[in-house]
């Protein structure tokens, strides 16, 4: 049992690399899941290991708007239900599904579509579920390794070495965590909608639209591209790294790039020399509202572990 724990301080403050692949080896292979649940706040916490502030805090909220997203591609865009009963509806199931009928939100629009103020809406839904069930247990996945949590404050406070170990092998977690996912979809869901499972479990993370970000960065002084300094006339919205690396769409990591560069850079790092001056524009913005999860050793560590898990580097523009 866990689930009912309200409040939880993490057993160990020292733990080695090996310490953590030891633990998540055991959450992933030998834990009991009965629902996807904790694969799913796996996955979010993966993807917002980057919002995390100085003192390791992340709010419930902040992770089940993660959360929210990846199930409603699962629920939703899949019909895949998410219990590893066939006569039973798990309650992610239920209130997603209630809530696209009662809003007649069609089923081809990814979360994204939503309008704000739905969107939030079902977020307060699913919080008050993983609030309830999930953190508990996936602590005592972890045997109270990973975090502190405290529910009626709605934080977790996950450990230093957990930090540095989801930032260094990000992708590969996410790959380890989706196809375990996958084979936990394929037992509990029919033959039909278990086809391309991986793909359906991989892409489930929809990249929002970029429009708002695109809008900010031009209000605040780019009006040019930030790789080749050409004016902007078509203008598209680059993650500095690589989205499929970070998998979430922060201001701090956002340039604009004219197309050509865009599409030249696609899916590699830029030159160090660029990693500098995103350093030296960010460090104006520091006061901006958006800043608010930014410190230099993050862009920093982001950068250099990308390096790591194999994407290419030292991109430079054509024009140069």
């Amino acid at each position: 049992m866990g689930w009912n724990l309200n409040i939880a301080e993490a057993t160990e403050k020292y733990l080695t690399e090996n310490d953590c692949w030891r633990y998540t080896q055991q959450f992933l292979m030998h834990a009991h899941h009965t629902s996807t649940y904790k694969y799913i706040l796996m996955k979010a916490l993966l993807e917002s290991v980057a919002e995390i502030n100085d003192s390791g805090r992340l709010l419930f909220f902040q992770v089940t708007k993660h959360v929210t997203k990846i199930y409603w591609n699962l629920v939703v865009s899949h019909s895949l239900s998410q219990l590893n009963t066939k006569n039973n509806q798990s309650r992610i199931n239920k209130v997603i599904e209630d809530f696209q009928r009662q809003h007649h939100i069609p089923k081809y629009w990814n979360f994204d579509q939503i309008p704000d103020e739905q969107q939030q809406q079902l977020i307060s839904q699913v919080n008050a579920i993983f609030k309830k069930y999930v953190y508990g247990s996936f602590y005592k996945s972890f045997d109270g390794t990973i975090f502190s949590f405290n529910k009626k404050e709605g934080w977790l406070k996950l450990m230093p070495p957990y930090i540095v170990f989801f930032e260094r092998y990000k992708p590969i977690l996410m790959k380890v965590t989706n196809y375990h996912l996958a084979k936990f979809l394929e037992k509990h869901n029919s033959k039909e909608n278990v086809e391309q499972i991986l793909t359906k479990v991989e892409l489930v993370s929809h990249r929002q639209s970029l429009e708002v970000f695109q809008k900010f960065l031009i209000l605040y002084g780019d009006n040019y591209c930030f790789y080749c300094q050409k004016s902007l006339i078509k203008m598209h919205v680059d993650h500095f790294v690589p989205w499929s690396y970070v998998q979430n769409d922060l201001l701090w990591n956002f340039v604009l790039a004219c197309p050509s560069c865009n599409s030249s850079k696609n899916n590699k790092l830029a030159h160090k020399k660029y990693l500098d001056l995103l350093l030296d524009r960010n460090n104006m913005w520091t006061s901006y509202e958006q800043m608010n999860t930014y410190s230099e050793h993050k862009l920093v560590h982001m950068y250099d572990y990308a390096i790591q898990n194999g994407y290419k580097h030292n991109w430079f523009p054509k024009s140069t």
